[in-house]
């Protein structure tokens, strides 16, 4: 569970290697905005990404970006990305996935596998594949640019 512009996002254990700051990144010339950078972990560069895009979400102003945020580590097919947070809250089982129309309309796009109900409201599942590809592909660009 972790926190991404004030929302509250899940992603499956089984997509998840770790949660990880990654204070020396470099910045990669020509790659698109949500690269933030790459980074050597353990012997692999891993880029870190910025999800918040292709969630929807508002940008955040580069001044609030934090200089070494702190990631968390997702894994489809043998692909790696870190994924910049804003907190991490820790790792919590659930029972039940809920319908993404339990909220009424489709938060996040197609990026979202189901609601997680929590004491202090709900969480989006992501669909780690599908982000991970996303991520590899980038965002659709837009007509007027």
């Amino acid at each position: 569970m972790f926190t991404l512009a004030g929302q509250q996002l899940a992603a499956d254990i089984r997509h998840t290697r770790e949660v990880v700051v990654l204070p020396d990144r470099t910045a990669v010339p020509g790659a698109p905005a949500h690269v933030l950078g790459v980074a050597n972990l353990r012997g692999y560069v891993v880029p870190i990404v910025d999800i918040g895009h292709l969630l929807g979400l508002p940008p955040r102003p580069p001044s609030e970006a934090p200089k070494t945020p702190k990631t968390i580590v997702l894994e489809d097919a043998g692909v790696q990305i870190a994924v910049a947070t804003d907190e991490v809250l820790g790792l919590e089982s659930f029972d039940d996935v809920l319908p993404v129309g339990e909220l009424g309309g489709r938060p996040h796009g197609e990026l979202v596998l189901g609601l997680l109900r929590r004491g202090d409201g709900v969480a989006a599942l992501l669909d780690v594949p599908r982000l991970v590809a996303a991520v590899r592909v980038g965002p659709p660009s837009r007509p007027d640019a």
